[in-house]
């Protein structure tokens, strides 16, 4: 069977574009291609302007997703450092020196009295004058370095006793030209003496042990022996 000829099937289904539209129709087309190609930029813009939103958005994601993975791997390499406080910058308060004024407190047992004094003396009162009382030393048990060797020393009256009263002193170092001393934490240095017993001139202000403290023995007067107290000052030196 043969092809047909291009001219029988002109005859037979003639193309769309040969044959005449009814009147007016051309005019439709054209006006609706022109709308189309009209409307087709403003549309492209319209796209555009409403996906600037969503692309800023996603910069966004973006940029703190980068952010976060760089603080991630920071934290991974080490820790970050802590910003010191005001307290931590500021210079640490560096304890009081050594002197009176820090020895004058409290104290639990004859050890700490010995390890802190600057002079331990036996003695008594020899005299009160204008509030103090010179106190004749009549041995030394204990005496620091930069405490001088004393024959007598001023004390102040109220806490030394009265003249001719036999006593042990614990003393902290006021003035060393003028060989002023004070009983350290008050009451807690004196030791009142008789004969070989040494008892603690305050009950409320005493110590409770040697070389330890006994809680049982608070509020107690401390009694010991003139011997011990030697004994706990020849360790020290």
């Amino acid at each position: 069977m043969s092809a047909p000829d291009p001219a029988e099937w002109a005859k037979i289904a003639p193309h769309p574009g040969d044959q005449d539209l009814p009147e007016g129709r051309h005019e439709v087309h054209r006006r609706r291609l022109l709308a189309a190609i009209t409307q087709e930029p403003r549309t492209r813009r319209r796209a555009f302007v409403s996906s600037r939103p969503a692309l800023a958005a996603a910069a966004l994601v973006l940029v703190v997703a980068g952010i976060g993975g760089g603080l991630a791997s920071r934290s991974g390499d080490a820790p970050p450092a802590a910003i010191p406080s005001p307290e931590a910058t500021s210079p640490a308060a560096r304890p009081a020196p050594p002197g009176t004024a820090a020895k004058n407190r409290g104290y639990g047992t004859v050890r700490q009295l010995t390890d802190t004094a600057d002079l331990v003396v036996r003695g008594e009162v020899a005299s009160v004058t204008n509030g103090r009382a010179v106190y004749r030393v009549a041995e030394v048990l204990y005496r620091a370095p930069a405490a001088p060797v004393p024959t007598e020393i001023i004390v102040a009256a109220e806490l030394a006793g009265t003249a001719g009263r036999p006593s042990v002193l614990y003393l902290g170092l006021v003035d060393p030209a003028a060989r002023v001393y004070h009983p350290l934490g008050g009451e807690f240095g004196i030791f009142d003496l008789a004969g070989e017993t040494a008892t603690s001139r305050s009950p409320a202000m005493s110590v409770t042990g040697l070389r330890s403290e006994d809680a049982t023995a608070a509020g107690r007067a401390f009694v010991t022996t003139l011997a011990e107290l030697r004994q706990l000052a020849r360790e020290r030196r």
